[in-house]
């Protein structure tokens, strides 16, 4: 622990500006997981639109009208381990922060901005280039208000995950190579993979359900139609609202866990071996 801590204490952020540049250089170097993983989420979200049949395409997608897909497609993009695996992905860092509330939340944090900053800027220009034209732009406003506001909430609560659950990004390789120790090589590994892709678009539900729930109980078109412009943009307002708590309340809940969970993080993060 003591040669770890030497190495990461000249790593450790002193501001929210200084641990954003540090992960944007992280992300910046090989294997590149962040960027290589938003990728392919995004690939396999706009195939599965473009590839689908229809009816289970609008099924998914046509509630609000075609402006739904860039949303659907940020949550999406969100939903792997970049926006989980919070503490794992750069354990030096983590385990030499662990005692110090203000880095730890200078990385939490910087890690939402940058995921944030990848994926938004993406998913906005969809959403305008769908809307662009269209013969009511306030739902385009709508729908890029909501691109903007509501992930950036999910990613303060999905990081309660990877610190619930973290786990070593070691290479493949290595994994197999140690398959004898099966379940933390590869069942724990594989689990902790594909659980996002379901924890995340909850989250983004759960987010959203209050909304959901009155536009379901007040609109007279309930959930069964597109909505009328006004109670869509109250009912995104309030979703705005509860996202903008969830940011606040995940990285304070976040910090908590962490100091609750210091020497089981602090063992684990220490060994790769345990996957």
């Amino acid at each position: 622990m003591s040669s770890v801590a030497t190495v990461g204490a000249a790593l450790l952020p002193t501001s929210l500006a200084r641990a954003v540049g540090q992960e944007y250089r992280r992300i910046s170097r090989p294997p590149f997981e962040t960027l290589l993983t938003v990728s392919l989420n995004a690939a396999l979200m706009s195939s599965a639109w473009f590839f689908l049949p229809t009816d289970l395409v609008n099924q998914l997608f046509e509630l609000h009208g075609s402006l739904a897909f860039a949303f659907v497609l940020s949550s999406w993009m969100y939903s792997d381990v970049p926006a989980t695996n919070v503490l794992g992905t750069d354990a030096t860092r983590a385990l030499t922060a662990i005692d110090q509330p203000q880095a730890l939340r200078c990385m939490l944090a910087a890690r939402r901005v940058v995921l944030w900053s990848i994926v938004a800027p993406v998913c906005l220009l969809i959403s305008f280039l769908i809307g662009f034209g269209s013969a009511n732009p306030i739902v385009t406003v709508y729908s890029i208000v909501a691109i903007g506001v509501i992930p950036y909430g999910v990613l303060a609560v999905s990081a309660w995950f990877g610190i619930l659950l973290p786990y070593h990004p070691v290479p493949i390789a290595y994994r197999w190579r140690n398959r004898r120790s099966w379940w933390p090589m590869l069942g724990r590994w594989a689990t902790l993979v594909l659980l996002p892709y379901g924890v995340v678009p909850a989250l983004s539900v759960a987010l959203m359900a209050p909304t959901l729930l009155i536009w379901g109980l007040t609109s007279k078109s309930a959930l069964t139609k597109k909505l009328p412009d006004n109670d869509v943009g109250l009912g995104l307002a309030l979703a705005c609202a509860v996202a903008v708590a969830a940011v606040y309340g995940g990285q304070h809940v976040s910090l908590r866990l962490i100091a609750r969970r210091r020497d089981r993080l602090v063992n684990y993060l220490s060994d790769p071996r345990r996957g």
